[in-house]
């Protein structure tokens, strides 16, 4: 399953990131980065070029890959696009909260997942994982039993200090 990520409509949606930051990419793409590494999907995530747009229209960033809009163009249109290009478009989930968008490439065949609900996977911490309520009454009162027992590589910490905004130390 490969996710397609509406940035900038994503980064809106992140209450610890916001649009007018010069930063706002670079941080969005840490996030996507540790969300990769914890669950293996590949990740396409569509940048709009602003004012200041100088990348090239695609790169690879930590196994990322990143389209950007050129000029005159939207991401929303790149990825309508890709989504009717893509030999089985139900392997694909589109995460944006445009309406419209939505509505596109949904008719294409692709899944749908909402920017705000992504935007709490990527801040649910590494190794937590969003359990059913069965399973959880299922383990109640077995103390420790649906803990994680995976520990945190020293990389993967600095990741989450550098997300929290916090200083690493040892």
């Amino acid at each position: 399953m490969t996710i397609l990520v509406d940035g900038h409509n994503l980064i809106g949606q992140m209450t610890s990131l916001r649009l007018d930051d010069p930063d706002d990419e670079e941080k969005l793409m840490i996030r996507l980065r540790a969300y990769r590494a914890h669950t293996g999907k590949p990740i396409v995530v569509y940048f709009d070029a602003g004012m200041a747009y100088q990348a090239p229209a695609r790169r690879s960033n930590g196994g990322i890959s990143v389209r950007w809009a050129g000029t005159g163009r939207r991401a929303d249109d790149l990825i309508a696009r890709d989504v009717s290009r893509h030999p089985n478009p139900r392997e694909l989930t589109v995460v944006t909260s445009d309406r419209a968008l939505q509505s596109k490439v949904r008719l294409g065949g692709a899944r749908i997942m909402d920017a705000a609900a992504f935007a709490a996977e990527l801040n649910r911490p590494a190794g937590a994982k969003r359990k059913s309520k069965a399973h959880r009454r299922s383990v109640s009162g077995r103390h420790g039993a649906d803990r994680d027992s995976r520990h945190l590589t020293e990389a993967e910490v600095r990741t989450w200090l550098k997300i929290m905004g916090r200083p690493h130390e040892r």
